[in-house]
């Protein structure tokens, strides 16, 4: 079957498909969007929570067939646990958290010999930067020391700091260590048709916001419906993009639910499946002109897969932190994230969080006691905790790669993701700096019972950054400046698959800008 020819098709309705999407929808370009998940219903938010409290329901749960994935390296990557295939993407369940990058993040080679440069600048970026805070609707204070320059301020104001960041604070500053609040995307006031935050303090524990006071790319996935130009397709599972006799892409073939193949035409294509799925789908695009994957002659697509590894610390007061109480975090230290020489000291960014030990209803299941005596325990052990977590910055490694496995099949009979992940030496050093900071904090709390995660384990963050990355030389990257693969001229890439290196913060929100700047080409390309 073949659909009619329209000017743009997105892959992934995630926050970087269903953005871009409403921004060509908005200026009149005729767009489908095709997704291979389902779509959820926001309003049944509470129905969902209520049934994951109960019994465990998960909300968003992945497809074992359809989903499955193989691991190489030193580290079995769990990759379903880090992501969401529905429209709202990974936004569904993500922490919310909104941070710029550093200027300093796009010229690590220029300025500390490492990695590689971005091709586009912080200056070039930022204006986009207020934009897609204003998009998402940023709540957050212009307080953090370190910051590179802004232009325009946060739409929402900052949620305070929690009775337990108030007592990591007052440590911090004796310490001489700045600490910020934490901007996120997240209503602190009614924000685009979306509630204010009541503080369920399930966002953070159990991923899901009752009211959606937390922004998902719904939003923008409804607002692209709303121009009249713009139509998505759910368990649409696009499979291969076909050229046409010149190296354009003439189509994208995808299978519906249905198992029909259909095979969907448009002018210009963008890829926006996430950064493990946008790599797959290229290297699965395979021709005779492209004999090893899709705009890959530069043998990059896969490669430089990056993480923002986490190691944790936790420990007792003396006095209560009330944790549990709004659940995301609202104070972070940056003091880390832009050290002077970062082949000497790597880069890594503390965040205070707000869900440290134990609840009452999980001390209460573990005890086995029951009236007064339940009570009293409850009383002895809940509420006195505080914990840091320490998000390192990785740098780009091409031996850390998404590609595919033969060996297994998804449930369209095409290979499986085989995802290759290690730690380095940087992030190993990263790791012994953020530990010895936070024992540091701990210690001048005067916290007891300290426990670190990491000693035996990975802990990850689930931001999946790089395999077709930025670049000015074709023979080194995948897509230009403006995101365009440099071998195929109607082909853009989007989201955190075109990332050059990845800092030490959360990625969203440079998600997002690159996605609004790439808009503006895509569009200017499409005008007669």
């Amino acid at each position: 079957m073949r659909a009619d020819r329209l000017e743009v098709c997105i892959v992934g309705a995630g926050l970087a498909g269903s953005l871009l999407a409403y921004e060509l929808g908005r200026r009149g370009l005729r767009v489908v969007v095709l997704e291979t998940g389902p779509r959820f219903d926001p309003s049944q938010r509470p129905e969902v929570l209520r049934r994951m409290l109960e019994d465990g329901t998960q909300p968003w749960p992945p497809d074992p067939v359809r989903d499955a994935y193989v691991t190489g390296g030193s580290i079995a990557y769990p990759l379903n646990e880090a992501r969401v295939k529905a429209v709202g993407g990974t936004t569904l369940h993500w922490g919310a958290i909104a941070r710029r990058l550093y200027e300093d993040d796009f010229r690590l080679r220029q300025s500390h010999g490492l990695a590689d440069d971005w091709p586009i600048s912080y200056a070039e970026i930022e204006p986009y930067y207020g934009r897609a805070e204003v998009a998402l609707g940023v709540a957050g204070a212009a307080d953090n020391p370190f910051e590179s320059r802004r232009s325009s301020g946060y739409p929402l104001p900052p949620f305070p700091f929690s009775y337990g960041d108030g007592l990591v604070r007052q440590a911090c500053e004796r310490l001489g260590i700045a600490i910020c609040g934490t901007p996120c995307a997240r209503n602190s006031r009614p924000y685009q048709q979306r509630p204010q935050c009541m503080a369920f303090a399930t966002c953070t524990t159990h991923r899901l916001c009752p009211v959606v006071a937390m922004y998902t790319a719904e939003t923008h996935a409804t607002l692209a419906e709303a121009t009249g130009n713009v139509t998505i397709l759910t368990r649409a599972t696009a499979r291969r993009l076909n050229l046409d006799a010149n190296g354009a892409v003439e189509s994208v073939g995808y299978t519906r639910a249905d198992g029909s193949l259909v095979e969907q035409p448009a002018r210009i294509f963008v890829v926006a499946a996430h950064t493990v799925e946008s790599a797959r789908l290229l290297l699965l695009s395979r021709s005779s002109r492209f004999p090893h994957g899709l705009a890959n002659g530069s043998g990059a697509v896969g490669k430089h897969f990056m993480e923002h590894p986490c190691v944790t610390a936790r420990g007792r007061l003396k006095q209560r932190t009330f944790p549990h109480r709004i659940g995301f975090p609202t104070a972070e230290c940056h003091q880390f994230c832009v050290p002077r020489d970062r082949s000497a000291t790597p880069s890594f960014k503390l965040t205070f969080m707000n869900t440290a030990g134990p609840t009452p209803a999980e001390l209460a299941a573990a005890s086995g006691q029951w009236g007064g005596v339940l009570a009293e325990e409850i009383r002895a052990n809940f509420g006195d905790w505080v914990e840091i977590r320490a998000y390192l910055e990785q740098l780009p490694a091409a031996e850390n790669a998404v590609g595919l496995d033969a060996s297994a099949k998804d449930d369209f009979g095409d290979p499986v993701t085989r995802i290759s992940y290690s730690l380095g030496d940087y992030e190993r050093e990263g790791r012994e700096h953020a530990v010895a900071a936070m024992t540091r904090i701990l210690e001048a709390m005067g916290a007891t019972d300290v426990l670190f995660s990491f000693e035996n384990e990975v802990m990850v963050s689930g931001h999946h950054l790089g395999t077709c990355r930025m670049g000015d030389d074709p023979a080194t990257s995948v897509v230009d400046r403006d995101l365009r693969a440099h071998e195929v001229p109607n082909l853009y890439l989007t989201g955190g698959s075109v990332f050059v290196s990845g800092g030490a913060v959360n990625p969203s929100l440079t998600i997002a800008a690159l996605t609004l700047r790439a808009a503006e080409t895509i569009a200017a390309q499409t005008q007669p």
